[in-house]
């Protein structure tokens, strides 16, 4: 599980220090806040991670936005300064930590794991040309590390068959901070279906396209059917695949349980399609860690805590992780009722207010009590509409 991020002059980001992050983590406060850069931060990491031999402008390209090139993503759009992401992730009880601190031309990767801390002072774009060596003991065995800042190769100093397994272990253990990485995901504000049929096409890193997210579907035979456990269980409707007998064509089906009529799903709610699209995106078996902006987009407030739910049940039958933004108090009051109810645990959620003070972004988390309290309360999350309650109310 991703356990917390650094994150340093990233758009409106100047600081933020150990961000510490549960299973679900809500990010919710004013429009414009810098919500939605929490989110793309661990991505501009990927890309890295990806492809490295790319220049800097490159980085911020996302598939589904292009946020422009390092002097427009750099904090007050200062290119002196240099831009820090970093994540931390367990992994067999063992924390795992990797940063990148880079500029337009040149960057510091960091990986730290246990005792080791390994450095590597590259170029940008960096063609995995640099090999740093150090010597790690453990026990009474030395073992040969060769890093290239991504990956590792360990060669034990005394090989026998016990030491080659112990340095295959290590060289797993080490990788881990990357491969870990690259099971990120986002499912942004577009996504949806908007043909009634779909032929397979090649998928991206970061699959965003609605034909990506439908090539997802169409080529895992179990995907329909787990999506249709969630979409019956929040809008009493099944979702399903169908193709005609001797085309490629597959086309995208629902059915209202309650009427019993099938439709395509481009003529179903746009609720229902989007959360199709979302639950695409979480369910895949490569992806640990999903970012979501604003997943209430389109759901009635009655859909909303069934949608809330189906969460918390997807985080704790899938053991992935969800982070994502809201302007939703419904949604937010719907997760602290299921807390107080003991439905979910304080413990596996995380919260956090996200404000602006003039450029620079804040962020307070405001922790989770057993019977579902919020510290610091929801004032200023929902203050415009206690606001218009008490005008209607003719309270004073």
């Amino acid at each position: 599980m991703l356990k917390n991020m650094i994150i340093k002059n990233f758009r409106s980001i100047e600081s933020v220090e150990n961000m510490a992050l549960g299973r679900l983590t809500v990010l919710y406060g004013p429009t414009a806040s810098g919500k939605s850069s929490l989110l793309y931060a661990p991505l501009v990491l990927r890309n890295f991670i990806i492809n490295p031999n790319r220049q800097a402008d490159g980085l911020f390209h996302l598939g589904f936005m292009d946020l422009g090139g390092y002097d427009a993503c750099v904090f007050n759009h200062e290119s002196g300064r240099s831009i820090t992401v970093s994540v931390t992730h367990e992994n067999n009880n063992v924390n795992l930590f990797f940063g990148l601190t880079f500029s337009k031309s040149a960057g510091i990767i960091n990986l730290k794991v246990d005792s080791l801390d390994m450095q590597a002072k590259v170029t940008i774009p960096y063609p995995v040309n640099l090999t740093v060596a150090l010597l790690y003991k453990e026990g009474e065995e030395e073992y040969n590390i060769n890093w290239n800042g991504i990956l590792c190769s360990v060669v034990p100093k005394k090989p026998t068959a016990e030491t080659q397994q112990k340095a295959l272990a290590i060289a797993t253990q080490i990788n881990s901070a990357t491969e870990f990485i690259k099971g990120f995901d986002i499912a942004p504000h577009k996504r949806g279906f908007f043909k009634p049929v779909y032929t397979p096409v090649a998928v991206s890193p970061i699959p965003t396209t609605e034909d990506e997210v439908a090539s997802i579907i169409i080529n895992d035979p179990n995907m329909a059917g787990r999506i249709s456990t969630y979409i019956e269980e929040i809008f009493g409707r099944d979702f399903r695949t169908h193709i005609p007998p001797g085309t490629a064509s597959v086309y995208f089906k629902t059915t209202d349980k309650k009427s019993r009529t099938p439709v395509d799903l481009v003529n179903d709610g746009f609720g229902v399609n989007q959360c199709t699209y979302l639950f695409a995106k979480m369910i895949r078996s490569d992806v640990h860690t999903i970012f979501i902006e604003e997943p209430e987009v389109h759901l009635h407030p009655s859909v909303i805590r069934r949608f809330v739910q189906a969460m918390l049940n997807f985080i704790r039958e899938e053991g992935k992780q969800i982070i994502f933004t809201t302007h939703n108090e419904q949604l937010l009051i719907s997760l602290l009722t299921f807390i107080s109810e003991g439905i979910a645990s304080p413990e596996d959620i995380k919260c956090y207010l996200v404000t602006k003070d003039k450029r620079i972004t804040r962020i307070q988390e405001q922790k989770v009590q057993k019977n579902g309290q919020i510290e610091g309360g929801l004032s200023s999350f929902i203050e415009a509409e206690v606001k218009d309650l008490m005008k209607f109310l003719g309270i004073k």
